[in-house]
């Protein structure tokens, strides 16, 4: 039997399995979500696999009460996100391969509208979805990806992300060179290698406002000019002009979010952002 397909009883190939990854480090307030937004997923072909960093408060007691459901997890101290990830990635048996980090969780049956929309696009190799953001516990914007954009900044929501595993045996897996903007610089890779990527406007995924890219950001952006200059041919988007101009873009959106100008930040969205962000 294929080590990557869900087999039926009577031998018929039901559907591919589907391997969900999770990382995380000292994240006890915020696992348990997501790892029962994983294993209440209608789609029944999901192995799922845990990487904790080697956490010292309670996360390792959490993952213990759900260990009977998980397929595999362990603990232990790793090289940073990007050498996580290739553990996850590296044990591994589905078809297609999702990442949703602790404190991410799904939405309802997104594992079955990602199967649904790869069967019915045999060539796809990455399926990107929206990604829905909370303030607060309440819905903030929801954030659609744009793969077409990759070029220009990150503009692909990556838990939102799904890739056919045999692209990270072709085009290696995530660069432990990056700490901030790993995400970007593998879709980059994907995108520069030929991988066809599409984008659903459902949501997959949600996510809270603070993850390590949005408090680490001026880190992320200069990773993601570094990326775009090993991966792309020399070009506007690669040049130190382009760089800056990011980097005050973000400046402008920090600081009328600080300011509660929610007039001139949708103003903002509607015409400095490349991806497109919808309010609830």
């Amino acid at each position: 039997m294929d080590d990557k397909q869900v087999v039926q009883t009577g031998g018929e190939v039901a559907a591919p399995l589907v391997s969900i990854i999770t990382i995380v480090l000292n994240g006890e307030n915020s696992i348990r979500r997501t790892i029962e937004s994983v294993l209440t997923q209608s789609y029944p072909g999901i192995e799922y696999i845990v990487i904790d960093g080697g956490s010292t408060d309670g996360t390792v007691a959490i993952i213990q009460e759900y260990e009977n459901r998980i397929t595999h997890w362990q603990s232990g101290k790793d090289h940073g996100i990007s050498d996580a990830f290739n553990k996850g990635i590296a044990l591994a048996k589905g078809a297609i391969v999702g990442l949703i980090n602790a404190g991410d969780w799904y939405c309802d049956d997104a594992v079955q509208c990602v199967v649904d929309t790869f069967q019915k696009n045999t060539g796809l190799g990455v399926l990107c979805g929206a990604l829905q953001f909370y303030r607060e516990r309440e819905k903030a914007y929801l954030c659609f990806s744009e793969p077409d954009l990759l070029e220009k900044e990150m503009s692909v929501t990556h838990p939102s992300c799904f890739v056919r595993s045999e692209l990270y045996a072709t085009c290696g897996s995530f660069s432990r060179e990056y700490r901030f903007a790993m995400d970007y610089e593998l879709l980059l890779r994907l995108k520069v290698h030929g991988a066809q990527f599409l984008s659903i406007d459902t949501a997959l995924a949600n996510m809270e406002h603070d993850g390590v890219a949005e408090k680490n950001w001026q880190k992320a952006l200069a990773e993601t000019h570094r990326a775009r200059n090993e991966l792309l041919e020399k070009s506007f988007y690669t040049s130190g002009f382009y760089y800056h101009f990011l980097v005050c873009k973000r400046r402008i959106r920090i600081i009328l979010e600080s300011l509660g100008c929610d007039s001139l930040l949708s103003f903002y969205r509607a015409r400095l952002a490349l991806v497109k962000k919808q309010k609830p």
